[in-house]
């Protein structure tokens, strides 16, 4: 009544103001331009006469009999308001004719003279709540033989005096009658229910609000509601109804609407409700069923076809590990479960699976205990399972392992999560509403692409820096047009590594809602609001621009370090590295290692610069080899054709027992000479235990700042000889190398 009240004065503001801008509007064109024309002033003045007359009717709220109430008048019908007038027994208003709808509530009347209302014989509905009515006196309702709907809740009805049975005989016509909250007000602590007496002669009644109950006995509605063949609503306000027992209802049997919540029930007989077979609605909310009273409660209602909604609020408060079967109703025709705010920890036995009822809707399941939650429903429409334990379990896990459903809305926000399942949401073509808020993620992982039809994405309140999946953004990007995300109340990151997700963000600014609650932290710990995106996306690409080019030299400088580095030990290493790779090729492709054999294939490998080809074939081939049988290694004679040079070389040092270099400047010119030289130099060190296997014949004179340092160093260490050029000193020449080669 109040919030009508309050919309008919902002409606009463509205035309008040509607009508001064129409008259400044015609009169102020009128008197400046002139040039108006006919038809503008025709219409101004139509919506100006109209505006008059809808404000004069409103402004006549003042009641003309009482000037406390107030009088509206709708479709020919008067409504009057007397609430909250302080008005007491003795000062009633009254009344004239022709009123439909009577408003008394929340004053302080005792009781009603009797030809208070005898007189409105249109009256539809009077409304007596939050009194301080103790008895009605008989003829009370004389003459309201129109009503339809009286309420007396919240008064201080005295059902142990001597009311008169036919109280309420002359209401022919009512159809809703609230007498509820009348049991508060007693002090003795003797509970008296509503007499059935009294409605008895409401043959038209359809719906009753009455207190119930007996904290000492046992409690049933008494046969008088058997004649209320019409009665299809009861709504239990104020109970203490700690047993329902099999007949407790047993003369309610055309109820289809039953609301007892807070009603205290701990205890449910089999056989209570079935009797009422047609019943459609039923809330058991804020009472304190165990686990046994629940199963028999569930069971009994398991066959019942009728039942569309079942609320059970906060009806089993003491903890449940394994909610029984029989709660889902998988045998009815439900539509509607609502098993919130009670201590449920699993819905169901681990390892059982179970299927919602192909006509179920609306499943919640939220205030709960639940760590485990796994269904089938390819039919449901509404899922909540908000405020719960299913962090560690969804990470995994999906809720359902239904491949298509018919969802629409899921809500599983304040649950701990902190990562999702990838494939949570497969198949969920239809759903519209996501709601993920109140949760610690951090990212967006899981799977979007099958939410098509996605409206809303709620992702509040939890720790999500950016979203870091490319794939993730393009998805976001292509869903449903009507897609709105909210990432309110997270804390994004300003760094460069997210940079790329807020500029997406400024791409799609209209993609998210709710950016006045957007907040952002750099790296330094700065904490800014997003009041203006695009000034910190276009500030944190300057400061990361500047990094750029700071990391992009840092890295070409450890980059070019490291290759100089690396060719430093290359080239430091050169001989050793070359040696490994041709030992390697020719070990696992041509021959046999060293130390699988016990003879070499030559007694000595030739190294000489082409210049000295003569002194080799005149003078080295025919001592050594034919004076002395000694087998040499000639590379003009005895490499391999077809294979490579440096890999013949160290194939033929490496068959030698020893390497014979003739120094000569074209020697030391010579890169082949040189390579064979370092070979064989890596042969004695890694091949042969440090053993030295070369022998250096100087075949000319050289400075020995003409030698390379390797030379040198091996020089100072090791003998050498020089080559005589004399018939006499010839003879000990080759003398001292056949016995160097003999004895090796």
């Amino acid at each position: 009544m109040l919030s009508q009240k309050l919309h008919r004065d902002h409606y009463l503001s509205f035309m008040s103001a509607l009508q001064n801008l129409i008259y400044q509007r015609i009169f102020a064109v009128s008197i400046n331009t002139m040039r108006i024309s006919n038809l503008y002033i025709t219409s101004a003045y139509v919506i100006y006469t109209i505006s008059v007359v809808i404000t004069g009717i409103l402004t006549e709220y003042v009641c003309k009999f009482d000037q406390r109430c107030e009088c509206y008048s709708y479709n020919s019908k008067t409504e009057v308001y007397c609430a909250n007038k302080n008005i007491t027994d003795s000062d009633i208003p009254h009344f004239s004719r022709g009123i439909h709808k009577l408003f008394l509530n929340f004053n302080q009347i005792k009781r009603i003279p009797q030809t208070t209302f005898n007189h409105l014989e249109t009256l539809t509905e009077l409304d007596l709540s939050w009194n301080r009515l103790s008895y009605i006196e008989e003829g009370t309702f004389y003459g309201l033989s129109s009503l339809k709907k009286l309420s007396m809740k919240g008064n201080c009805l005295n059902y142990s005096l001597e009311i008169p049975n036919d109280i309420f005989k002359p209401l022919v016509s009512l159809t809703h009658l609230n007498v509820a909250r009348n049991l508060l007000f007693n002090t003795n602590r003797v509970f008296h229910t509503f007499p059935s007496a009294f409605i008895t002669s409401l043959h038209k009644l359809q719906s009753i609000e009455v207190d119930a109950g007996h904290p000492l006995s046992l409690f049933r509605f008494s046969n008088g509601y058997k004649s209320l063949t019409h009665l299809t609503r009861l709504k239990i306000d104020f109970c203490l109804l700690p047993s329902l027992i099999n007949v407790t209802f047993l003369y309610l049997q055309y109820l289809d609407h039953i609301e007892m919540r807070n009603c205290r029930i701990q205890e449910y007989e089999v056989g209570t409700l079935p009797n009422i077979k047609n019943i459609r609605y039923l809330d058991i909310s804020d009472n304190f069923l165990n686990d046994d009273s629940l199963s028999r409660l569930m069971k009994d209602l398991s066959s019942n076809e009728e039942l569309k909604v079942m609320k059970m609020t906060n009806c089993c408060p003491s903890i449940v590990i394994y909610i029984p079967a029989s709660i889902y109703l998988t045998e009815s025709k439900i539509e509607e479960i609502y098993a919130n705010n009670n201590s449920f920890i699993q819905a169901s036995e681990y390892g059982r699976y179970f299927m919602l009822p192909t006509t179920l809707k609306v499943f919640d399941f939220s205030n709960n205990k639940l760590g485990i939650f796994f269904f089938g429903m390819p039919y449901l429409w509404i899922l909540n399972l908000r405020n719960n334990s299913l962090g560690t379990y969804l990470s995994s896990e999906r809720y359902t392992n239904s491949c298509k459903t018919e969802l629409r809305e899921v809500d599983i926000s304040h649950n701990r999560i902190y990562e999702l399942s990838y494939s949570i949401f497969h198949g969920h073509l239809k759903a519209v509403k996501i709601n993920l808020s109140q949760n610690k993620l951090t990212d967006v992982t899981f799977d979007l692409s099958h939410l098509v039809s996605l409206e809303k994405l709620d992702l509040s309140r939890n720790n999500i820096g950016g979203i870091s999946s490319q794939a993730s953004m393009d998805t976001l990007h292509k869903l449903s047009k009507k897609l709105k995300i909210d990432l309110s109340n997270n804390m994004l990151k300003c760094s460069c590594e997210n940079l790329y997700f807020l500029q997406w963000m400024n791409a799609n600014l209209d993609m998210f809602i709710c950016k006045h609650k957007y907040t952002c932290r750099f790296d330094n710990n700065d904490v800014v609001y997003m009041t203006n995106f695009n000034d910190v996306v276009k500030q944190l690409e300057k400061k990361c621009n500047s990094h750029t080019t700071l990391i992009t030299c840092i890295v070409l400088g450890i980059t070019t370090a490291s290759i100089v580095l690396f060719a430093g030990l290359m080239f430091r290493f050169r001989w050793k590295l070359r040696y490994l790779y041709y030992m390697t090729r020719h070990k696992y492709n041509v021959f046999k290692s060293i130390q699988s054999s016990p003879t070499y294939k030559y007694d000595a490998f030739i190294s000489y610069a082409n210049e000295e080809t003569d002194f080799v074939v005149n003078e080295i081939i025919p001592n050594l080899e034919c004076d002395c049988n000694l087998k040499l290694c000639v590379h003009q004679r005895d490499f391999l054709p077809g294979e490579e040079i440096t890999q013949n070389i160290t194939n033929g040092i490496h068959q030698s027992k020893r390497t014979i270099c003739i120094l000569t400047r074209s020697f030391l010119d010579s890169y082949y000479c040189m390579f064979e030289f370092n070979m064989a130099r890596m042969e004695s060190i890694y091949s042969r235990n440090d053993q030295n296997i070369l022998f250096l014949i100087f075949y000319e004179q050289l400075r020995p700042k003409d030698l390379p340092l390797v030379i040198l160093e091996l020089v100072q260490k090791q003998s050498y000889i020089e080559y005589p050029n004399d018939e006499q000193g010839n003879v000990v020449f080759w003398d001292k190398i056949k016995e160097s080669l003999v004895s090796s």
